[in-house]
This record gives structure tokens, sequence and C-alpha cells, in this order.
């Protein structure tokens, strides 16, 4: 079934797999998780995913011009892993870790040098790099100019301020 469907904003594999109750995690509502036979919350079926417990079934290109892959989760399947796959013991334990509060992140100063690109998509161009300092909490650096950048991106540079 290829094609793409430009109404609808996605594939035609995307629109069956919608069909089929197959959607990405952002898109799976309480209702969804339900309807197919699930007991537990959306919080406990989300952080299944994030922990690769609970597998996607399919993915898809994501629509506009980048195509980034998105991965597709079936609820019949949770129910499966949950179920079928796990020890009570295994069962539990994800229940309390699902519930227990995250630990605050620690933040630092940084200090570092990202690219500044020019020309276009097709034709690039490193035009300089822009200096700065800021804040790093997780995986993120808040830009004391304003704006934030992904500490692991490509063509940024940081170190801890002193």
């Amino acid at each position: 079934m290829t094609g793409y469907n430009y109404e609808e904003g996605m594939s035609n594999n995307a629109m069956h797999a919608y069909a089929l109750g197959i959607k990405p995690l952002s898109q799976i509502t309480a209702d969804d998780l339900k309807a197919a036979g699930w007991r537990g919350t959306k919080r406990l079926a989300v952080y299944l995913a994030k922990i690769k417990a609970w597998p996607p079934a399919e993915w898809h290109h994501s629509g506009g011009t980048w195509f980034n892959k998105v991965d597709f989760y079936d609820p019949a399947e949770l129910i499966e892993v949950w179920d079928g796959g796990m020890t009570e013991s295994e069962r539990t334990g994800h229940i309390e870790a699902c519930k227990a509060p995250k630990a605050p992140e620690q933040s630092q100063r940084v200090t570092g040098r990202f690219a500044i690109w020019g020309g276009s998509r097709k034709r690039p161009k490193l035009e300089g790099y822009q200096i700065f300092t800021g804040t790093k909490v997780g995986d993120w650096i808040e830009l004391d100019g304003g704006g934030k950048k992904k500490a692991t991106g490509n063509h940024i540079e940081w170190r801890n301020e002193k």
C-alpha cells in the first residue's frame, strides 16, 4: 500500500496502521489502552515504551520535509508483554520505578561554541561559530542570550566553566 496521502499528511501505510489502532506513542490515549484491555495507567505504558520493555510494532516516516523515523506502538502487544512476558516481581518493579519521583537534574555552568550555517538546505555553508555561555541541565544547554541547544548535537562544543 505504497503512496502518500497529502490531505492527511502521512503515508498510506501509516494511515492503515492508525486504522488498526497502531499509533505513535504521543497519539495513544488512555482510552486506546483501555480498549485493548490494559489495566494499568498511561504513564506506566509510556514508561515501558521508553525503557524498551514495550517495543514498537512498526515505524513510519513523519510528514513534512524532514522525514524522520517515527515508532508506532500496538496496545495489544503491550498486553502480551505485560501478561505473558514478565514475572510478577518485574511488573512490581516497573510500577514502583514509574511512580518514583525523578531526582532533579543538576545544572552546571558551561561555555562553548556552536556552528552558524548559511546557504541552503541542499548546499549548506558553514559561516562561522557563535560563542556562548549558558546552563546545562540534562541534555540541554539554556543559553544566557536566550534559546537552547542540545548538548549532544552536531556542531556544538562546550565545557564546564571554571
